[in-house]
C-alpha cells in the first residue's frame, strides 16, 4: 500500500521498471530490514512475551540466537536496497530459507501438539508472502530492466529512486516504532493502525518535498 501510495504521488516514476523497483524497495525496508530488526528486539528483549504468543516455553537460549538471526537479515535488507544483483539475490534466498524454515516448523508444531497460538499460525502467511514477493520482484524487475533498456528507457538510477529510499526508510521507522510501542502496551493492533498512517504521512512528505521532473 505504501509504495503503491509512492507511485501515484511521484510523478517521475513513469516506466515500469521504475514502478517494480519502488515496490522492492519498500519490501526490502520495511519487509526484510523492519521485520529483520523488529524481530532482533523481540527475541532479545521481549523473549518470554514472544514465547507465549507462539505457544512455546518460555526461557530458551535459542530466542537469542534467533534474535540475531533475525538482525543480520534485517541488515542485509538494508544493505540491499542500494545494491542490486547479485548481493540483493543472496538477500532474498537468505530471507526465503530462513523464512520457509520457520513455517516449516510452525506447521510441524501444529500437527504435532494441535498448537493453534497466533504467533505460530498467523505470522505463517506473511513468512510465505514475504518471500514469495521477494522472488517475482526481482525477476520482474530483471525482465522489466533488460526490455525497457533496449528501448532506450531510463537506468534505474536517479533522483527518483533516492527519494524512494529516503520514503520507505521512514515509513520503516514510523511503523516500526508504532507497532513496537502498541506490543509493549499490550496493543499491538493498535500500533500498526497508527504506525500505518504514520508511514503514509512520511512517504507523502518524502515524495511532496522531492524536487520536480524536469523535460
Amino acid at each position: 500500500m505504501l509504495a503503491a501510495a509512492h507511485v501515484w504521488l511521484d510523478e517521475r516514476v513513469r516506466y515500469r521498471v521504475q514502478r517494480l523497483e519502488v515496490f522492492m524497495l519498500y519490501m526490502l525496508a520495511v519487509g526484510v530490514a523492519g521485520s529483520g530488526i523488529g524481530g532482533f528486539f523481540a527475541h532479545a528483549f521481549l523473549a518470554d512475551e514472544v514465547a507465549d504468543s507462539i505457544g512455546w516455553p518460555a526461557g530458551s537460549p535459542f530466542q537469542l540466537e534467533v534474535a540475531f538471526a533475525n538482525l543480520a537479515l534485517g541488515i542485509l535488507g538494508i544493505l540491499a536496497m542500494n545494491r542490486r544483483g547479485g548481493f540483493r539475490d543472496a538477500t532474498v534466498i537468505a530471507v526465503t530459507i530462513f523464512a520457509g524454515g520457520a513455517t516449516i516448523t510452525h506447521v510441524i508444531d501444529i500437527v504435532e501438539t494441535g498448537n493453534l497460538a497466533a504467533g505460530n499460525t498467523v505470522q505463517n502467511v506473511a513468512n510465505l508472502l514475504r518471500p514469495a514477493v521477494l522472488i517475482w520482484l526481482l525477476l520482474a524487475i530483471r525482465r522489466s530492466d533488460s526490455a525497457e533498456g533496449q528501448a532506450g528507457e531510463p537506468a534505474l538510477e536517479g533522483p527518483w529512486r533516492d527519494t524512494a529510499i529516503i520514503a520507505a526508510a521512514q515509513a520503516t521507522a514510523a511503523v516500526s516504532a508504532t507497532f513496537s510501542l502498541g506490543y509493549a502496551v499490550n496493543q499491538p493492533a493498535m500500533g500498526a493502525v497508527v504506525g500505518s498512517l504514520l508511514a503514509v504521512a512520511a512517504t507523502a512528505h518524502a515524495v511532496t518535498r522531492a524536487p520536480p521532473r524536469h523535460g
